[in-house]
């Protein structure tokens, strides 16, 4: 009777073993469909706009479908990325517009001084600069994804962040760095996965990162109201 009852328990945990290791496949699974579906989208939408001004919307719309299915929410994710590329297609064009003219003009230059010898000092103060202003953008448009601010405020929010937090930006240029030398190593990437997967990433990080900075606030409001109502003596 021990020795059965010993193979049902061994029985129960392999069963229940095997379950959990069928949820997390399962889990794997759709988190890469979901990326590769943020990728394509991206790709389509942006072309739908002529490049110029399908990219800024197209962002927006993965952040955003990124945010949502972060927190546990299920949409039919085509039909919403297309409502929120239409709906942002104003608001994220002006939002991004000078964070992706700096970019711009930044690898252009990048471009230009790379192979000319003698700039090396010059190159990497580009490169440096080109990733502070990716990692700026990619907390501008998760930032106006997550809050409900004017234009102007997100834009000098997500340099206070920044700021505030410098650990934030760190880990958003290590995993931007991180996509992007996965992606030149091997290119087929980007037209399936690499960019919804780089979007996606960024995007669980910086809801990190705000929540933790609203603990922050929150806690900082509980200590000033219970400094304020403590009677004096």
């Amino acid at each position: 009777m021990v020795l059965s009852g010993t193979v049902a328990a061994t029985t129960r945990r392999s069963t229940a073993d095997a379950r959990t290791a069928t949820s997390r496949l399962h889990a794997w699974a759709d988190a890469v469909a979901f990326v590769a579906l943020v990728n394509a989208l991206i790709l389509v939408l942006t072309l739908a706009g002529g490049v110029l001004l399908g990219w800024a919307p197209a962002l927006a719309a993965a952040v955003a479908c990124s945010r949502r299915r972060i927190r546990g929410e299920v949409h039919p994710w085509i039909r919403l990325f297309a409502t929120t590329w239409r709906r942002e297609l104003r608001r994220a064009t002006l939002l991004q517009l000078p964070g992706n003219v700096v970019i711009a003009l930044l690898v252009i230059n990048l471009l230009v001084f790379h192979d000319r010898p003698g700039f090396t000092v010059l190159v990497v103060a580009l490169a440096v600069a080109t990733g502070i202003a990716v990692v700026h953008q990619v907390l501008v448009v998760t930032m106006d994804a997550h809050y409900d601010l004017p234009i102007g405020d997100c834009l000098r929010l997500a340099g206070a962040f920044a700021v505030r937090f410098p650990g934030a930006p760190l880990l958003l240029a290590a995993t931007t760095a991180l996509a992007a030398t996965v992606t030149a190593w091997i290119p087929g990437l980007l037209p399936v996965i690499a960019l919804g997967a780089w979007l996606y990433l960024c995007t669980a990080l910086c809801l990190s990162f705000f929540a933790a900075n609203d603990r922050a606030l929150h806690g900082e409001e509980a200590t000033s109201d219970h400094l304020a109502n403590s009677p004096s003596e």
